[in-house]
């Protein structure tokens, strides 16, 4: 009796995803894996010098750097020079790019300089690209993974790629306290051209499709969104 019970159970089992076929000591294997990825190395200083160690904690490109930020995709920025600090005051620092060996790929000649994304990095000449706001002659671009100057700085404040696009203003780009930036803002492509005009006084990045965007200074500001067309898909308001 207890046979048949255990082949009707079986045979019950077989059309059904939920039955449990699970065996002690078998892993499940899924067609939705992710492939293994590379080591991910992390930026760690060692007697006043930046390098980096694996997860691990083995040290696989030595201290040489000034300052150094976490790698992304495969390009790390780092800096030769004091005062290598995004709020001090313009010094004989420079930002370059390295890549997971070590090799140096962008040799440092940016006052600053921004992580890839969408395959390009902001990177700004200039005296006011250490941060301080008041400075004139900052001018903002980007580069490729190879230090090809994809887009010639142009831009007051150039920020990261998101979606496709990336918020950009044109102008000097001081903050002012009370009133905000003195500059317009808009959003280009990678190739540098405008895909929705500077005529905000304020943007963020696109995040699922939409993106933040700020009409009037101070008291008066209204915020709204826009999709990737440009089309104001909620009215600026307060």
């Amino acid at each position: 009796m207890k046979s048949t019970l255990a082949l009707f159970s079986a045979l019950l089992c077989l059309p059904l995803a939920g039955c449990n076929s699970h065996q002690p000591g078998v892993a499940d294997s899924t067609p939705f894996s992710k492939p293994s990825e590379a080591p991910k190395l992390l930026p760690v200083k060692v007697a006043g010098k930046y390098g980096y160690m694996n997860t691990s904690g083995q040290l696989v490109i030595n201290p040489q750097f000034d300052a150094a930020e976490a790698f992304s995709e495969g390009r790390a920025v780092i800096c030769i020079g004091k005062p290598c600090d995004w709020f001090g005051k313009p010094g004989d620092s420079r930002w370059g790019y390295i890549d997971e060996t070590g090799k140096m790929v962008v040799t440092p000649q940016y006052q600053s300089a921004s992580g890839f994304k969408e395959g390009l990095a902001s990177i700004c000449t200039g005296d006011g690209c250490s941060g301080n706001d008041t400075a004139a002659g900052q001018s903002r671009g980007y580069i490729d993974r190879d230090g090809k100057v994809i887009i010639q700085p142009q831009f007051g404040i150039a920020t990261d790629f998101h979606e496709g696009l990336a918020q950009v203003c044109i102008g000097k780009c001081d903050w002012t306290e009370g009133s905000g930036y003195n500059g317009k803002f808009g959003f280009i492509d990678h190739t540098g051209h405008f895909i929705i005009n500077p005529i905000y006084d304020n943007a963020g990045d696109f995040e699922n499709g939409l993106a933040s965007i700020t009409v009037g200074k101070g008291d008066d500001a209204k915020r709204g969104y826009i999709d990737k067309t440009g089309k104001v898909v909620w009215q600026p308001s307060n």
